[in-house]
């Protein structure tokens, strides 16, 4: 995607916008002296968020802030909404200093409080600091740095009117638009103490905010769930091959006299050359085992095995679909490919795969413990209970682990 083209195709209505968010700037410019530096070097941690249509054209724009180095950012539901409204819709992220990134994965969305988490594919970015356990006080004095323009990002200073503690809801007294929704809001210090969100109702404020601790419980659960996955190989594809594991064949790179003349011989090429970590080697392999046998459901798991370890998810996700189609009653294939999905934070997808595993077997263990969790990262606590109520009798450890992710 020709990013640089953005500012070429902006509307009659975005430049006039633009005219007036430069006056802005310039008057924001010169109050900076009254703005401590704490709070403008936290414009580096600001972003803008894109969702254009397939001419690349802009359908909306909102703002956003990184909550982690690793490229993990907090935004508004609002602008998700809008992605997912067409196919052909992509969502790119603007970092202050102009460098476009693609949206990598969306894993947190909660409607009720309008918040999003998405991620790109970056590291070492600079990113705010949440105070979780700051109170905020009614007349205190903040600073809500975000793109209401949806051009430049800008630092307006602002106050609290009121704080409404049972649903942390914060009332501020500037507006909040669909442009600067997603915008963190600062105390003098250079916390973000919560994030100005434009009302997903008619009714509801247009000076809202929300406590930045939303944020951190959508993060926490995050990582929680992804440290879990790790300690107890939730996703379990980096397993060693099914058939490789069960059969003792000869290391086909320590025995040249055997002809590859079969689907077989490159199937065990293949295996060898995971053995020593050789995985486009094997990839490779297994694909000429498939030409000659289009049919081999074990050279697809595999290949979906090296896709998955070389982080290339669609084509993993691929090369088990097609696995299923050929053994469509092996439950591991099931359990590996919603597992992906998870990975990826297609939540739905993992239900459905884990939903079609369980009818094959109802009694396994590690597909209601990985359907627990699918449940549990789609927001559906209700079943998730259900399924460590159903693993309570069939493994108690699962179950204590299942409990663990979820409270």
């Amino acid at each position: 995607m020709n990013y640089s083209l953005m500012g070429k195709k902006r509307t009659t209505f975005e430049i006039i916008s633009l005219s007036i968010f430069l006056l802005l700037t310039l008057l924001v410019s010169r109050a900076d002296a009254k703005i401590p530096d704490v709070i403008v070097k936290q414009k580096k941690a600001v972003v803008t968020v894109y969702v254009n249509d397939r001419d690349e054209k802009q359908v909306v724009s909102g703002s956003g802030f990184i909550v982690d180095q690793s490229g993990i950012i907090a935004t508004s539901c609002s602008v998700i909404t809008k992605w997912l409204e067409a196919v052909g819709h992509t969502l790119v992220i603007k970092l202050e200093d102009g460098t476009y990134f693609p949206m990598e994965d969306v894993f947190s969305c909660s409607y009720k409080n309008n918040l999003a988490l998405l991620k790109i594919k970056a590291k070492d970015l600079t990113a705010v600091k949440l105070a979780v356990d700051y109170r905020p006080k009614q007349k205190e004095n903040i600073f809500v740095i975000g793109s209401p323009s949806g051009l430049e990002t800008i630092i307006s200073g602002s106050m609290i009117k009121s704080v409404r503690e049972k649903d942390d809801f914060i009332e501020i007294a500037m507006p909040v638009t669909q442009r600067s929704s997603g915008s963190p809001v600062f105390n003098m210090k250079g916390d973000v103490i919560a994030v100005a969100l434009s009302p997903l109702k008619k009714k509801q404020s247009h000076n809202g905010a929300i406590s930045i601790r939303h944020v951190a419980n959508q993060l926490n659960d995050y990582r929680k769930v992804q440290k879990k996955m790790m300690k107890q190989k939730l996703v379990s594809l980096d397993e060693e091959s099914d058939i490789s594991a069960r059969q003792s064949k000869p290391d086909m790179m320590e025995r040249p006299e055997i002809r590859l003349d079969s689907a077989e011989s490159y199937f065990l090429l293949g295996s060898s050359y995971d053995k020593s970590s050789m995985y486009k080697e094997a990839i490779e392999a297994y694909k000429q085992a498939i030409i000659m046998k289009p049919d081999y459901g074990d050279a697809y798991v595999n290949l979906g095995l090296d896709y998955y370890r070389l982080s290339k998810y669609p084509e993993a996700i691929d090369a088990y679909t097609k696995a299923i189609k050929i053994k469509p009653d092996a439950q591991s294939i099931y359990n590996k490919l919603g597992t992906l999905y998870i990975v990826l934070g297609k939540y739905s997808l993992a239900l459905n795969t884990f939903k079609k595993a369980i009818t094959i077997d109802p009694q396994n263990s590690s597909i209601h413990f990985n359907l627990g969790i699918a449940y549990f990262l789609s927001g559906d606590k209700t079943a998730a209970f259900e399924e460590y109520i159903i693993l309570k009798e069939l493994d108690k450890e699962r179950a204590k682990n299942l409990f663990d992710v979820m409270y």
